[in-house]
């Protein structure tokens, strides 16, 4: 019998807000060699924005201080999104 071990990496949030800005910090952060996830988009599709903060950005916990320092250099050369809510590391 062969048992199979797969590594499980820790994720952490670094956004959470509208789908739109997600999707603008997931861009930047895949330009930046980062790999990421956009979650509660099914709570995005169904309830719209009656639900605040719901479409969350995650990363991998060791890629969390990279991802972060890519969103603030995003927000400095880019125009202030009205919904910015990302999260300090």
């Amino acid at each position: 019998m062969t048992t199979e071990t797969h590594e499980q990496h820790d994720v952490v949030k670094v956004y959470s807000g509208s789908l739109v800005t997600a999707e603008l910090y997931q861009q930047a952060l895949k330009e930046d060699g980062i790999e990421s996830t956009v979650v509660g988009l099914n709570l995005s599709a169904s309830f719209g924005s009656a639900i605040p903060n719901s479409v969350e950005l995650m990363v991998r916990s060791e890629d969390a201080e990279k991802a972060s320092a890519s969103i603030k250099q995003f927000e400095n050369e880019n125009q202030p999104l009205a919904d910015e809510n990302p999260i300090a590391t």
